[in-house]
């Protein structure tokens, strides 16, 4: 009776390929987390871009009125952007016909408070300021990880000069900045112990907006 067995030569290659094969799973894994980490990295910058999205379609400041959203007056913005002198209602640049960008008849200010209206709705883009909001893992998305979004809204120095090409402004995060003509927005987004994956920032401008002209058929 013929015995079969494994000869020492075919031993000897199936340890091999084994060998070969347990070699690569470290790099598997390090190729999977990898993935995850990527994965994750591109949620956060969906979610806070979603986010900033959002923010960004509200009006730059509150106003109590229903009239189209005008200029706001400032405490500390650039001399070149205030009221002019000539026309009380119009800063440099602006049309001088109806229904386009300008101030509003009356001195209005800018809220020099930035944060949400307590019992109020979200209204502007300042109501933002220290807001959180969570995207939970397995809800709408089937996002990997829980991610923590946190809102802050600055006004930044508007001081530059206006007649060249370029123009830089210094990105002071200070919420106690008299009342600009820029507001930043920043959204960070961390995940559950609190460690920062992504950061956004956006920029929204003191330029008002203007009344579109439509025509009405009988």
């Amino acid at each position: 009776m013929v015995k079969k067995a494994f000869t020492l030569i075919e031993l000897v290659v199936a340890i091999v390929v084994i060998g070969i094969a347990m070699m690569s799973v470290p790099l598997l894994l390090s190729q999977s987390s990898k993935s995850n980490e990527f994965s994750i990295d591109q949620e956060a910058i969906l979610a806070a871009t979603t986010k900033m999205g959002n923010i960004l379609t509200y009006p730059w400041n509150e106003t109590n009125s229903s009239e189209i959203l005008q200029v706001f007056d400032v405490t500390n913005g650039d001399s070149e952007l205030n009221r002019t002198t000539t026309d009380k209602n119009r800063r440099i640049g602006h049309f001088k016909e109806k229904y386009r960008r300008k101030f509003y008849d009356n001195i209005t200010e800018a809220n020099s408070t930035l944060g949400h209206d307590k019992g109020d709705e979200f209204d502007d883009i300042d109501d933002f300021n220290g807001e959180h909001f969570s995207v939970q893992n397995g809800e709408t998305g089937d996002y990997l990880k829980e991610l923590n979004l946190s809102v802050g809204v600055y006004y930044i120095s508007d001081s530059a000069n206006y007649s060249q090409n370029s123009l830089n402004f210094p990105l002071s995060t200070s919420s106690t900045l008299p009342t600009t003509n820029i507001k930043m927005i920043e959204v960070n987004v961390t995940d559950k112990d609190h460690n920062l994956i992504t950061k956004l920032k956006a920029f929204s401008a003191n330029i008002g907006s203007y009344e579109l002209l439509y025509r009405t058929f009988p």
